[in-house]
């Protein structure tokens, strides 16, 4: 489904990202793990779009979303949605949480009329496990977990092919982690969609994912998976 191709990305004279290669299938969980600082966020930031690499191209089914010589293809590149560490990063701390939904369903024409938008988020809040009424909150108002949630629904809300979680749940207790991410696993595999979880955390890792690639001076690697 996702094929990355021969990247590279340095920052000045840092050379960050150098002859990564992989692939994700459909349905997949695909894990990247490495030290802190090492490249994984900047991979993850190609794949969105954010940063374009210095070499080597993405593609997605088969077409280029983007290259060292291309921009990036937005209207293709919409199907890859990331989830950040801090989880009140994708909030407007100054407005209702549900105007944030409404502004990127207006934006994106992703409903004709605010019934059927508010409509759609009431299956998204019902989808990641919050009521309703939290969307009429501000920010501040709500726990992490709930702000973790609420980025993962305005992922959602693209239906997207791969959804990122780049150290996602690190900033959550244990049980509220392991509580986001099976929501996340039943949300995306159940439309045949594919997680890219990066992290820090080997054994988190290891336990969820169904291909594992390991960050090791600037180039991915993959880890060979030993069954028991």
């Amino acid at each position: 489904m996702i094929r990355g191709e021969h990247l590279g990305k340095a920052f000045g004279s840092c050379q960050v990202l150098e002859d990564v290669s992989f692939q994700i299938a459909q349905g997949q969980i695909v894990g990247v793990y490495g030290a802190s600082g090492i490249g994984k966020s900047t991979l993850a930031k190609i794949l969105c779009g954010v940063l374009r690499p210095d070499t080597g191209q993405v593609y997605l089914d088969g077409e280029l979303i983007c290259s060292a010589r291309t921009k990036y293809r937005r209207e293709k590149g919409i199907q890859i949605q990331m989830v950040y560490q801090q989880p009140y990063a994708s909030l407007d701390h100054s407005q209702k949480i549900i105007d944030g939904f409404y502004e990127l369903i207006r934006y994106h024409r992703l409903a004709p009329n605010k019934a059927l938008a508010r409509e759609r988020i009431g299956t998204l809040m019902e989808e990641v496990g919050l009521s309703m009424e939290i969307v009429n909150h501000l920010p501040h108002q709500i726990s992490g977990g709930e702000a973790q949630r609420i980025a993962i629904a305005k992922c959602l809300l693209f239906a997207p092919r791969l959804l990122i979680l780049d150290e996602a749940t690190s900033m959550l207790d244990v049980s509220t982690q392991a509580n986001v991410i099976a929501l996340v696993k039943r949300a995306m595999l159940s439309r045949g969609g594919s997680i890219l979880l990066i992290s820090h955390d080997k054994e988190l890792v290891e336990h969820l994912c169904d291909q594992i690639y390991v960050f090791d001076d600037k180039k991915l690697r993959i880890k060979e998976r030993i069954e028991p």
